[in-house]
Parts: C-alpha cells; sequence; structure tokens
C-alpha cells in the first residue's frame, strides 16, 4: 500500500513526460512536412499570406492548395487532432499540435505545465514560438485540423 502511494505519482508524471515528448517530436515532423510545402510551392511561383498559430486546414496557397492536403504525404493530419503554423514570408516560423490530450511544439517544445487539457494547437503554436500562451491557455481558437475539429 505505502509502496504503490509514493510509485503511482511517479508513473503518472513519467507517463505524461513521455507523452507530452512525443507530442513535441510530432510538432517536429509537422514543421519540417509544412517546411517541404513551402519550398515546394515557392519552386513554382505559388504563395501563401502570413499567418499567426493558424490551422493548417485554414491555409491556403495562392493556387488555393490548402497546406493540410499540401504535407500528407509527409505527415497526415488526419493522425492527430490539430495543427497550427506560424508562417512569415513563406518561412514556418513554428507549430502546435493536439493528439489527443497532450500539446506539443517546436521549434521551442512544450514542457509538461504547457501542455494541459485546456492547450489548444494553437496556443501550442504561440508557445513554440517563443510567446507565452494566453490567459488560461486556450489559445482563444479550435484544434481544428485533422478529424475536421472545430
Amino acid at each position: 500500500g505505502v509502496l504503490a502511494a509514493i510509485l503511482v505519482p511517479s508513473m503518472l508524471g513519467y507517463v505524461k513526460k513521455s507523452k507530452v515528448a512525443s507530442a513535441n517530436t510530432e510538432a517536429k515532423t509537422f514543421y519540417n512536412a509544412i517546411a517541404t510545402a513551402l519550398t515546394e510551392w515557392d519552386s513554382v511561383g505559388d504563395d501563401v499570406a502570413n499567418k499567426t498559430a493558424t490551422d493548417i486546414s485554414s491555409i491556403s496557397s495562392s493556387k488555393g492548395t490548402t497546406l493540410s492536403s499540401a504535407i500528407k504525404e509527409y505527415a497526415d493530419p488526419a493522425d492527430i487532432d490539430g495543427v497550427a503554423a506560424t508562417i512569415t514570408d513563406m518561412a514556418c516560423e513554428a507549430v502546435g499540435i493536439i493528439d489527443g490530450k497532450y500539446a506539443g511544439g517546436y521549434p521551442q517544445a512544450l514542457t509538461n505545465d504547457q501542455s494541459t487539457a485546456t492547450t489548444t494547437a494553437a496556443a501550442a503554436c504561440t508557445i513554440a514560438g517563443g510567446g507565452s500562451a494566453p490567459a488560461g491557455n486556450n489559445g482563444g481558437g479550435n484544434n481544428g485540423g485533422g478529424n475536421g475539429g472545430n
């Protein structure tokens, strides 16, 4: 009984740390996929407007291709609950993701304290870009993305 009382909270902390680390790794995968898609768009004269912590399903190129469809061969947004990106001058600056109840970010990884049940992809993206999460850590938006969430 006493041993369980000591080990259970320790194990729960380890599990969350592992899930957040996995979400941060997933965010890096999406960051690389978005950077690749933007490079491909640029090489064919396509363009995209600057966006800040925006759900990737609502980001489209000047030729009408959505970013979420452009990255599918590299990272499929349908596999997670939400992806948001900050794009400046055709470069991916930051990505935030929601995978289940865990948030991740890249280039700045989220910590256990920043990855909460109320963190949205937009909030994770803001944190990953070096900003601080809005009050309540809810990002002021939806998780959107992969499963059509809104």
